[in-house]
């Protein structure tokens, strides 16, 4: 069996905060040496258009797991209206559509919001995996450097001629299905083979969801197939292809104080497996 490292996503203070309470993750309980932190701090923070919204009027309800930004000048929503795939909501001072990702399968592709005034929010719906957000496309094996979300915002600027620079400054994450959420971590493994991590959630911990995201990359074609599970419970298996499967873990795999183990495994190609923590 192979044995990789554990990638994180995470912002510096985040991971501060998650060991200190005591969530651990890595391949034993005396190595958490291969933790990898994202430049930046990915806050979990309410967009200031959204505060006072009734929650029965978007993005109350509606969204679920977004990312958003300000770009602090006005939006021809003429020239908004070309970057949509599909255009769910033309009102007067926005627009709401669906945002193309290349080497997504449609149902990856999240919704976006844009305003005149200069908002923009790429987001899932808040009966979706917060899990959707990991970007497998382009991912190195090393290192997490963005999310479907944030490609999402990046490719709505390119595509109004707007300066993307503004998405890497000033972006934040929000999630309205759990607004007491306040962080968001990423652990995840690939391999060519098989390999395990584990997890541990400190009882103090408030854990809102923890959901997971199965990748599989096959390019040289042939009898292939790929794997995850969970304490020995199968999350997700099939064949050859390149492909992107999310869910949410069922309760008894994020029961606190217990390493619960994630395996991922293939033949011919390589897979990958992410899990998702929305917590306080």
């Amino acid at each position: 069996m192979r044995r990789k490292g554990i990638k994180l996503l995470i912002g510096m203070s985040i991971l501060l905060l998650g060991l200190s309470a005591g969530f651990f993750i890595g391949h034993s309980p005396t190595d958490s040496s291969a933790a990898v932190t994202l430049p930046g701090t990915l806050t979990l923070s309410m967009p200031a258009f959204a505060q006072g919204v009734p929650s029965d009027q978007f993005p109350q309800n509606e969204a679920g797991i977004s990312a958003y930004v300000n770009l602090a000048q006005e939006i021809d929503l003429d020239r908004a209206r070309t970057v949509f795939k599909g255009i769910e909501a033309d009102e007067n001072e926005y627009l709401i559509g669906i945002i193309e990702l290349p080497n997504l399968a449609e149902d990856m592709w999240p919704h976006a919001y844009v305003s005149k005034s200069g908002w923009l929010m790429a987001y899932y719906s808040k009966t979706e995996p917060t899990s959707k957000l990991m970007q497998w496309s382009g991912f190195q094996r090393d290192v997490i450097t963005t999310t479907t979300l944030k490609d999402a915002l990046i490719t709505m600027c390119q595509k109004m001629a707007l300066d993307p620079s503004k998405v890497d400054s000033d972006m934040s994450y929000y999630h309205f299905q759990y607004p007491s959420a306040t962080k968001l971590l990423i652990a995840l493994d690939t391999t060519d083979g098989e390999d395990t991590f584990q997890f541990t959630i400190p009882p103090r911990l408030s854990l809102y969801e923890a959901s997971w995201s199965h990748h599989a990359y096959n390019g040289s074609g042939g009898y292939a197939w790929s794997e995850s599970k969970i304490d020995g419970t199968q999350l997700y298996r099939a064949g050859a292809g390149t492909y992107v499967r999310c869910g949410v873990l069922e309760t008894q795999h994020t029961t606190p104080g217990a390493a619960h183990i994630v395996w991922v495994g293939r033949y011919n190609g390589w897979a990958g497996c992410a899990i998702v923590f929305l917590y306080n």
